[in-house]
């Protein structure tokens, strides 16, 4: 049996399936690290091990929509995201920058993460591929669930504080805009009968809406602009931070069928975070908007509890907790393309599942005392010891 991929009985846990089910005292059998079952008192003719889930809340795997585990630190000069030598680097590739040694040692799965959307930096207006990976395994590329899941950019300060220090465009936000018009425009117009052009070939995928265009805006003004821009242009457009959404721009969003990925509003030292309108978000839940929860941003920096933080003050604001659990599940998983394999507890997914004493969002009573990802227990596993 492959060690990455274990059978288990998790017995009589009250499961949130991500969905939005609840199913009390009920049993999930996982098979070859994926969910093969679920139901009340299975019976098994063979001899595995069980887990005793009864009276614990069981729920998915969180999802980190976004962040930059595994590819900055442990100094805080290491930065592995940025080509700060040009502004438009789409081709770039994050899969190659993520060390699974480097997320280890925040062991962010102790907080019932399991998998993340791995990005490049966002102060280039076009920085590169962002790749999703499971929190726990031998080396990136077994952990790696997709590459290539979106192309990430952001038309934030970000992009104008780096090359004005350059003296380089872009300076000024026309700058920064004027850039992500020319590349998307020569994108359309190109073919593969044309020279060969890295940058160009990666943008194809997106004005065809083949991948993902995420872009990191912080105001209003910011959502509003992007959006002016766009309309020329046929995209599947995230918004990513998305602090400025309000209600002028509601209709916009749903009509644009726009997904956001909201970033870290924990952060008490950005004042952009501070504008977030929890009563806004409500209504793009009632009106079915996909919407998940980041706890990264522009200052890319975040611990392991920064996720359940996030979906915690979600809550406190009013948000009910299984629109909160799937912000950082199923929703999470749409929107980064794998909801065929991770984001909630179904028949054929991965067996990536946490127990937990309470619900961890609505209780800082809530402990997580199993951490199964392929079905295999990582709480159990040491890894190298860190200060982080």
């Amino acid at each position: 049996m492959n060690e990455e991929h274990e059978d288990i009985l998790i017995k009589n846990g009250n499961i949130h399936d991500g969905n939005g089910n609840i199913f009390y005292s009920t049993d999930i059998l996982v098979k070859d690290g994926k969910i093969k079952q679920i139901a009340k008192e299975i019976e098994l003719n063979e001899d595995i091990p069980v887990y005793d889930a009864t009276d614990k809340v069981v729920l998915p795997g969180f999802i980190e929509s976004l962040n930059i585990w595994g590819c900055t630190g442990p100094g805080w000069g290491d930065n592995d995201l940025e080509e700060h030598s040009d502004p438009i680097t789409p081709q770039m590739n994050v899969v190659y920058s993520f060390d699974q040694d480097n997320m280890m040692f925040q062991r962010v799965f102790e907080y019932g993460i399991t998998s993340a959307g791995i990005t490049p930096g966002t102060s280039n207006v076009l920085g590169g591929y962002a790749a999703v990976f499971k929190t726990f395994g031998d080396h990136p590329y077994k952990m790696l669930i997709k590459e290539k899941v979106g192309v990430v950019g952001s038309v934030s300060r970000t992009t104008t504080t780096v090359y004005k220090d350059r003296n380089m465009a872009p300076m000024t936000k026309m700058g920064t805009f004027s850039l992500l018009r020319e590349y998307l425009k020569k994108a359309e117009a190109y073919s593969t009968e044309m020279p060969y052009d890295s940058k160009l070939i990666s943008l194809k995928d997106v004005v065809e809406k083949k991948t993902p265009l995420f872009i990191n805006c912080n105001t209003n003004s910011e959502i509003v602009a992007l959006n002016h821009l766009l309309k020329d242009f046929d995209v599947d457009l995230v918004l990513t931070g998305a602090y400025g959404v309000n209600e002028n721009i509601l209709n916009m969003i749903i009509d644009n069928k726009l997904k956001i990925i909201f970033g870290d509003v924990t952060n008490g030292m950005s004042a952009a975070s501070q504008n977030l309108n929890f009563d806004v978000v409500r209504e793009l839940i009632n009106k079915n908007v996909p919407i998940s929860i980041s706890s990264t941003g522009d200052r890319m920096s975040s611990g392991k509890e920064s996720l359940l933080w996030n979906a915690i003050l979600f809550y406190k604001n009013g948000i009910n907790s299984s629109d909160v659990l799937k912000m950082i599940t199923s929703n999470a998983a749409k929107i980064l393309s794998v909801d065929d394999r991770i984001g909630s507890i179904e028949p054929g997914k991965d067996a990536d599942i946490v127990v937990w004493t309470n619900n961890p969002i609505e209780s800082y009573d809530s402990k997580a005392e199993a951490v199964f990802i392929n079905g295999k227990n990582v709480l159990g596993v040491w890894r190298t010891g860190s200060c982080w």
